[in-house]
């Protein structure tokens, strides 16, 4: 598997695991809320160990794609931006969502098997990292939302084949 191959992998998983994220929330779910804490906190370590492997990618390598040539100037700026904010979002959206995941008072257990922390932190430091753990969480999304649109207005608007470029082979066929 070719570096570029798996940088698409990687992406689109990471999206569906935000989607997850976005769509299923701890709290929200009053079922069962022990359960819903243990997978989002085994779903958080999957994306934990993808954005590890993603951000060391990038550290080593920088940005897999450039601007292509049709961008006018303000899109290749907004390019280079957004895809660093990314790059610097998602670690900082893990550390957070692992920092409340640590302080939490509470013993947590990543699909109710993996511990995650020795629950002897405090409630209110616990519930300040859970407000700065959405924060960054909502901020990423923006970037997300912001990320798709670009992309979208690239390939239909514009017609230079984004979405072919950042999707796997598998679906070149569909676009």
């Amino acid at each position: 598997m070719t570096r570029r191959s798996a940088l698409k992998w990687l992406h689109w998983l990471s999206l569906a695991l935000i989607v997850y994220f976005y769509l299923v929330e701890p709290e929200e779910n009053s079922a069962a809320p022990g359960l819903a804490l243990a997978t989002h906190a085994g779903v958080g370590l999957i994306l934990a160990l993808i954005v590890l492997i993603w951000t060391a990618i990038y550290l080593r390598k920088g940005l897999a794609g450039r601007a292509g040539p049709k961008l006018p100037g303000w899109a290749k700026r907004f390019h280079g931006l957004n895809h660093r904010v990314l790059q610097i979002g998602l670690p900082i959206m893990v550390a957070t969502g692992a920092l409340a995941g640590m302080l939490a008072p509470f013993a947590i257990r990543a699909f109710g098997v993996v511990p995650i922390n020795p629950a002897v932190g405090s409630r209110t430091l616990h519930e300040l990292a859970e407000d700065l753990h959405e924060i960054a969480f909502d901020a990423l999304l923006v970037a997300i939302v912001l990320h798709g649109i670009f992309h979208l207005w690239r390939h239909f608007l514009l017609k230079d084949n984004a979405l072919r470029i950042m999707v796997p082979k598998l679906l070149h066929k569909y676009l």
